[in-house]
């Protein structure tokens, strides 16, 4: 980054101003929207990750905040572009009810507004806030499952040649359905926490863009988000099938749910474990400048 920037090319009180006027009345237009997506994530515990996001959006600039008196106004013809498609998105997930259209259009529209006001240059130097955005959207069941039944059907398998390699009584499996000594372990109901995959990706990718890390280390990161899910899940389901074996169902449901926070904190443990790794293996890990996180 430039050391000064002239004075006439930085961002003013007045830019933030404006922009702040036009996201407000941008979401007043288009508060049916808004005020569906908050009842459907009270409702729903799998996208309760949108009532999270907005405190994550502001950490994401707070820890970029440096980089605001380097910001150039210019560019913001892009923003009325992202601006109509975003209107666009609003109008035609309205008219034709498609909630994904419907719910995008808003984040896109606010966004497009500051962009056309502040200039491109705020998405070059806070860009991993703006892709953030994207999880205020909440997702539909029908595409949750797309994203989770894959993950569940490892899971399952998984789970079976575990409780198989540790001589446990014989699982039989069929899809997702495991079935311990006549009792069914359905693993899409079970594994809840293979269903809120993306609350874990949300903080995982929170805090890949709050450290300086490296681009690869983020990437890795990333990518290794659903092997851990799964393996954190594995090792939460093998302990409740031998429960079930046992003929100590209430147990293990009690356990089940209990254990469900503590295998966030493990998955925690094992992406930061990912990160040692390539510290003592002598990769660099982060950047000299916090700043450029």
């Amino acid at each position: 980054m430039r050391a000064a920037i002239n004075q006439r090319q930085r961002l003013r009180a007045k830019h933030w101003l404006l922009a702040g006027m036009l996201a407000v009345i941008t979401l007043i237009v288009t508060s049916n929207a808004l005020i569906e997506i908050v009842k459907l994530s009270l409702h729903d515990e799998e996208i309760q990750y949108v009532l999270l996001s907005p405190l994550f959006i502001v950490w994401l600039v707070w820890v970029r905040r440096f980089r605001l008196p380097y910001c150039r106004p210019g560019g913001g013809w892009i923003g009325i572009i992202i601006l109509a498609i975003g209107w666009f998105a609003w109008s035609i997930g309205y008219r034709k009810s498609i909630p994904t259209m419907w719910f995008a259009g808003p984040i896109i529209m606010v966004a497009g507004v500051v962009i056309s006001v502040a200039g491109f240059d705020l998405v070059r130097k806070f860009g991993p806030a703006f892709l953030a955005l994207a999880f205020l959207v909440p997702i539909t069941p029908i595409r949750r499952q797309i994203i989770a039944a894959p993950m569940e059907l490892y899971a399952a398998q998984w789970t079976q040649e575990t409780c198989d390699l540790l001589t446990l009584p014989h699982v039989d499996r069929h899809g997702s359905l495991l079935s311990v000594n006549g009792t069914e372990v359905e693993v899409a109901e079970a594994c809840s926490g293979i269903r809120s995959v993306i609350t874990f990706f949300l903080l995982c990718y929170v805090i890949s863009f709050s450290q300086p890390w490296r681009w690869y280390v983020r990437g890795l990161i990333l990518l290794a988000i659903p092997v851990v899910a799964i393996v954190s899940n594995v090792a939460r389901l093998v302990p409740t099938v031998w429960m079930y074996s046992h003929g100590a169902g209430e147990t293990a449901e009690r356990f089940h749910t209990m254990m469900g926070w503590i295998m966030l904190v493990l998955a925690f443990a094992a992406l930061s474990g990912i990160v040692a790794m390539l510290r003592f293996a002598g990769v660099p890990v982060r950047r000299f400048d916090a700043r450029l996180a």
